[in-house]
């Protein structure tokens, strides 16, 4: 331990700590420097002593950094919206637990009250449920307990059956993969035909298309055409008719033997009606050239129509819905993923049966070994049913707790108090305010509950555990001490980097003057690795060591000095313990400088 601690003071990698807690006389006071004359020195050299008080208290060898004080904190809510009638308190009060911190308006307390007095009914409703469910289960249980039992009986039954289904799984993964494998080929060809099936069909569509354009536009050209010769084309359609009429009057009339002129008549007409075809010949001729145009391409559209009707027809049922180029090159490269997926299926299937195998006698197995605990499971379930009651239970009082303190505000005074001792933090509301449920109301730092922590470099952190004693001092109060115990270290680091890792300690205090202790508050924390209490103590450099033997030089009442012998203990480095030869309150000196 010496050696250790004359390491860490040459190279300054530890922070070393000396502290003294003097138990009894209070701290060691370093009394005036006196000169004595040595009577054995010459009449031309002085000696010079400083003089040091045997003290009663701790020595002690620790690692020490600096930190800051924290409190845990505990808040203040009220279960319902309620409205704050008065607060009493503000931050930086002294609080005792009980002490009255707000008060509440009472009859926005009994407006909250519903929805808690359900969800008390839905506890209460959820308990007898989960007593109902513990009638219940429990016969449930009871045949798991004996479907074990039977399981066990099965267990080579069913090893011989996972057997025969781990090979058809592989043959199974074999078949997808085949299926995969043929539907990608199928889906690849089309994909190699498609461009030319797609182009024909697109032609195909483009010529009936043309086709129907020229026929419209015919028809459009041959319905204008009879518009606007339509004076001429009924006239000539009308001599037509009359000459036809005509005609059929002369045959009826031969027939009879009775012609009297009909052969004239339709002479005539037939005359009138070719003398004004002659007329209207262009016009006529214009007609039937566009009506032969109609005709063309009407039939030309119905050829066509057919065509990409039988062709579309074709396409449809060979493409499916695959009938974009777009959507079959995601098909194939579905089915290629498909394909890898069941290769890997496959490979991994064929890869896994000796594991699989493994895994069937482990479960047959272990189907033995859950026969022969069956009896420990079924316990267990007993024990978790009965757990379920008891948190429902829980569930259950909480809520009618809550209630009863709501109901005790609206009989009572309608306050909330202080759950502890502390220090007010923060007050989240003010007179008149509206609070929602469970909001935070109040926060008080509890003065029961103070710590430290500090970062402590990875040379040390293996000397510290958890529970270790500590002690705390504040820059606010230099000549007070507070004993703590180590409550946690991290596991990982709180600071890392090429030169240095740290960990965070955090050291609780353990004493109960701690109400003076503030949040923030800065100082040092030292982590005890040994230490004597309660014992005397002397400076090393008061010591004198010869011969073996170790002694003092004792000033006394008279002024004079005594060389007394001494027995030493426990050292820090700086103060060694005295067991005896010295008692406490004696002064010893400690030569300082000799000065001719």
């Amino acid at each position: 331990m010496k050696q250790k601690i004359m390491r860490v003071i040459l190279s300054h990698k530890k922070a070393l700590t000396i502290t003294i807690s003097v138990l009894v006389l209070g701290i060691a006071t370093l009394t005036t420097v006196l000169l004595y004359i040595n009577h054995k020195s010459s009449s031309s050299s002085t000696v010079t002593y400083r003089e040091y008080t045997v003290e009663k208290g701790d020595v002690t060898v620790g690692t020490t950094e600096s930190g800051t004080v924290t409190l845990d904190e505990e808040t203040v809510s009220f279960p319902v919206d309620v409205t704050i009638d008065k607060v009493l308190v503000k931050s930086g009060y002294q609080v005792k637990a009980g002490d009255t911190l707000v008060k509440l308006n009472q009859a926005s307390i009994a407006s909250g009250t519903a929805d808690k007095k359900q969800k008390l009914a839905e506890a209460k409703t959820s308990l007898e449920q989960a007593i109902a469910d513990q009638k219940t289960k429990l016969s449930s249980a009871k045949l798991a307990y004996e479907a074990s039992l039977k399981k066990a009986a099965n267990a080579y039954t069913q090893e011989s059956l996972t057997k025969a289904e781990i090979q058809n799984n592989i043959s199974n993964a074999q078949s997808t993969l085949n299926d995969a494998k043929t539907q990608l080929a199928k889906y690849q060809a089309l994909q190699s035909s498609f461009a030319a099936d797609n182009t024909k069909l697109t032609q195909l569509k483009q010529w009936r298309d043309d086709a129907k354009t020229q026929k419209t536009s015919f028809e459009t050209q041959l319905s204008n055409y009879k518009d606007q010769y339509s004076k001429q084309l009924n006239t000539l359609s009308s001599l037509k008719s009359d000459m036809e009429n005509k005609y059929t009057t002369w045959q009826k009339a031969k027939l009879l033997d009775n012609e009297d002129g009909e052969e004239a008549e339709y002479d005539d007409a037939k005359e009138a009606y070719n003398d004004y075809a002659d007329q209207i010949s262009s016009i006529v001729q214009g007609q039937k050239d566009l009506e032969s145009k109609v005709s063309l391409y009407t039939a030309e559209y119905d050829n066509y129509s057919t065509a990409y009707d039988t062709f579309n027809e074709t396409f449809t049922k060979k493409y499916g819905s695959t009938s974009t180029a777009d959507a079959l090159a995601e098909k194939v490269s579905s089915l290629q993923s498909q394909v890898k997926s069941a290769q890997y299926a496959l490979e991994k299937a064929q890869k896994s049966q000796t594991g699989s195998l493994n895994d069937a006698e482990q479960t047959r197995q272990s189907s033995l070994n859950e026969g022969d605990n069956a009896a420990t499971t079924y316990n267990l379930t007993v024990n978790q049913l009965a757990e379920a009651v008891i948190n429902q239970q829980s569930t259950y009082d909480s809520l009618k707790a809550e209630l009863d303190d709501i109901n005790s505000a609206i009989n009572g005074e309608g306050t909330l108090t202080a759950p502890c001792d502390g220090t007010i933090v923060s007050v989240s509301c003010s007179d008149g305010s509206s609070v929602k449920a469970d909001d935070v109301i109040v926060t008080i730092a509890k003065t029961s509950d103070v710590s430290m922590s500090i970062s402590l470099s990875e040379d040390d952190i293996t000397n510290v555990q958890i529970g270790q004693q500590a002690q705390i001092t504040l820059s606010a109060y230099d000549d007070e001490t507070f004993d703590a115990t180590v409550q946690s270290i991290s596991a990982s680091p709180a600071r890392s980097g090429s030169a240095s890792v740290s960990y965070t300690v955090t050291a609780k205090m353990t004493g109960k003057n701690t109400e003076q202790v503030f949040i923030g508050m800065s100082g040092e924390l030292t982590l005890i690795q040994k230490q004597k209490k309660d014992v005397l103590y002397v400076p090393n450099q008061a010591i004198t060591f010869e011969n073996g033997v170790s002694s003092v030089l004792v000033k006394k009442q008279d002024g004079t000095s005594q060389k007394t012998t001494v027995t030493t203990g426990f050292s820090n480095g700086r103060y060694v313990e005295i067991t005896s030869g010295l008692q406490e309150g004696e002064t010893v000196l400690a030569e300082s400088a000799v000065v001719k």
